[in-house]
């Protein structure tokens, strides 16, 4: 094999094992869900609404609405979490 031949080899093996180091060192954000397979109405999301601070989603299959929760924030570390209702949304409304 000639130099040029060897060089141009161990960049392409070099660009190969870079992009399987790119593809296995990302991994999409998880998504934390109750499954749809579930035989109950209601399905709940946790998802993070500020940086210290989380909602809980509930939707109610039946009557078709989400409604919001939140828990107070701020909080001092000697109080408890107190989770208040903040919105509630008609689905079957806004998605005509």
């Amino acid at each position: 094999m000639t130099r040029r031949v060897l060089i141009t080899l161990l960049l392409g093996v070099n660009l190969v094992l870079l992009l399987a180091l790119v593809l296995t060192a990302y991994s999409p954000p998880q998504a934390i869900a109750q499954g749809i397979a579930r035989s109950s109405e209601y399905i709940m999301v946790a998802a993070t609404a500020e940086v210290a601070n989380d909602a809980i989603y509930l939707i109610d299959l039946r009557t078709r609405q989400m409604h919001a929760f939140r828990s107070t924030f701020p909080r001092l570390a000697d109080q408890p979490t107190r989770v208040t209702l903040m919105h509630t949304r008609d689905l079957a409304r806004d998605f005509r």
